[in-house]
């Protein structure tokens, strides 16, 4: 599938909704329960099991450190990987998706090339930087945390992730069979879809609170029907450029449908 990468976002504004700590009542749908124990302390060297969850730095040879949420407990998790728009950084995204999964998961937040100058923020600088940082950051995050289950992980991009996101999901569809674009801006095609498929690929959720990114993903959705393969589109009407808000509130009640049948994501201790 041919793809063009150029895309430039705004950072995410919008604050996360004030569900609590470690918790959330995003949705009742949600498949996750509230249960995971109090994230303590930033920890130093890695563990391969903790009572408690805990946020963390870790080291990326060749880029900026990235963030590592780890969920409470000695289970094994599947593994979140979470890339931001441009102006955005990983700790907001860590923080999204630590909600949205209830502390049920890893989750591995990119960091990017900074901004520099009066700006403040990340982005990458095209596709190929994020698969290069994507590839490092995962074994850094894997040798760290060998809980980390290989497969069931979910690729979650915003704006300039979920855009550049799109042209590598099909290379990391054995690892990540599922994705979550979030007003990105790059049309599917049948063949893209089918090599998704192919390659491990089950499900892709498309959120949206813009137009134009609701316009782009209704007709990845039809290519994706016509492929016989399945994805689905989440439109928050005038939400605008964001994932927070209700178009956060609609990822959260969508994820029973992109997670369904999978017992890493539904199974309990």
């Amino acid at each position: 599938m041919a793809l063009p990468i150029a895309c430039a976002s705004p950072a995410p504004r919008d604050a996360l909704p004030d569900t609590g700590f470690p918790g959330t009542a995003l949705s009742s749908r949600a498949p996750f329960a509230a249960d995971a124990p109090r994230a303590g302390p930033a920890q130093a060297e890695p563990e391969s099991s903790s009572p408690v969850a805990s946020l963390r730095r870790v080291v990326v040879p060749g880029f900026e450190p990235a963030l590592l949420f780890a969920p409470g407990g000695a289970a094994p998790r599947p593994l979140v990987l979470a890339a931001h728009g441009a102006g955005g950084g990983p700790e907001w995204e860590c923080e999204y998706w630590r909600r949205l999964t209830r502390e049920r998961a890893f989750v591995l937040c990119l960091s990017g090339t900074p901004l520099g100058g009066s700006y403040s923020g990340y982005y990458f600088r095209d596709h190929r930087a994020l698969e290069r940082e994507w590839i490092a950051a995962e074994q850094a995050a894997r040798a760290a945390e060998p809980r980390i289950l290989a497969g069931s992980g979910i690729y979650a991009g915003f704006s300039q992730g979920a855009t550049m996101g799109t042209a590598l999901l099909a290379q990391h569809a054995a690892a990540f069979p599922y994705g979550v674009l979030i007003e990105g801006f790059m049309p599917w095609n049948v063949a893209g879809a089918r090599q998704f498929v192919r390659a491990g690929g089950r499900r892709l959720l498309f959120a949206c609170g813009s137009k134009e990114c609701a316009a782009v993903a209704k007709t990845s959705v039809h290519w994706f029907e016509v492929a016989h393969a399945e994805a689905r589109l989440e439109y928050a009407r005038g939400a605008g450029h964001t994932p927070a808000g209700v178009v956060m509130e609609q990822i959260a009640a969508a994820l029973p449908w992109l997670l369904e049948g999978d017992p890493e994501w539904h199974g309990g201790d």
